[in-house]
């Protein structure tokens, strides 16, 4: 995406230890030549992730210690957007939370141009629990409100309809996509985009995924044609 307006395709990743990076384009719109990475900055601190802690219990085995002091988590997907309506691209990050928290909001509150990003907040998905879900906003439904599509760790893909406003959007429960193809679902760490792959005028689903039940392991990227 076109982070700072200037007309070339920039990249913004995340990555597994919950860091989230953003390579500018310095070459051309045709020839693209990415930068080093920067990480991006929310609430005027880099976004560093925090690996969740373990400690030994009585019973001998290792038990996750919630940390709800601490917001970003490891395993960063992320998604640049428009979730207010306000014009300006925020950012959405679908992580493993040190305290739970699955879904983080960072909005901004500089320009389109040059964005800057808040402070981090929770989102919260009115469910069902995602593990480590993979954002996506989009009118998915085509009533002119921004909704959300998550990807799992699984072989799902969930709608979250908007039901509030453009301005002030409110998500209604999750419904599982009905996708299904090949050996789709046995794969995971499903990683969405929305596009017209074929041009007509129809929302198409592109999931990549991760599939270790044949060697080598590797990954399939799958193409949901929407009817």
């Amino acid at each position: 995406m076109d982070w700072n307006n200037d007309g070339k395709v920039d990249l913004v990743a995340g990555d597994s230890r919950g860091h989230v990076w953003l390579f500018l384009n310095v070459g051309t719109k045709q020839e693209p030549k990415l930068a080093e990475g920067v990480l991006l900055k929310a609430g005027g601190e880099p976004i560093v992730g925090t690996a969740p802690r373990y400690e030994k219990g009585q019973d001998g085995n290792y038990h996750f210690v919630p940390n709800t002091n601490v917001l970003m988590g490891i395993y960063s997907k992320i998604h640049v957007g428009d979730w207010n309506g306000d014009g300006k691209k925020d950012l959405l990050v679908g992580q493993d939370g040190p305290g739970g928290q699955s879904m983080l909001l960072c909005l901004n509150v500089g320009t389109d141009s040059e964005p800057v990003l808040a402070k981090p907040t929770v989102l919260e998905l009115p469910g069902p629990p995602l593990a480590r879900p993979s954002p996506y906003l989009v009118d998915w439904d085509g009533d002119g409100l921004q909704d959300l599509l998550c990807g799992t760790e699984h072989a799902e893909v969930y709608f979250f309809r908007n039901i509030g406003s453009r301005q002030h959007p409110k998500l209604a429960g999750g419904v599982r996509l009905a996708l299904a193809g090949g050996e789709f679902d046995r794969g995971y760490r499903c990683r969405i985009a929305v596009t017209d792959w074929n041009n007509d005028g129809k929302l198409d689903l592109l999931v990549g995924n991760f599939y270790s039940h044949k060697e080598p392991a590797g990954g399939n990227i799958w193409l949901f044609l929407g009817k």
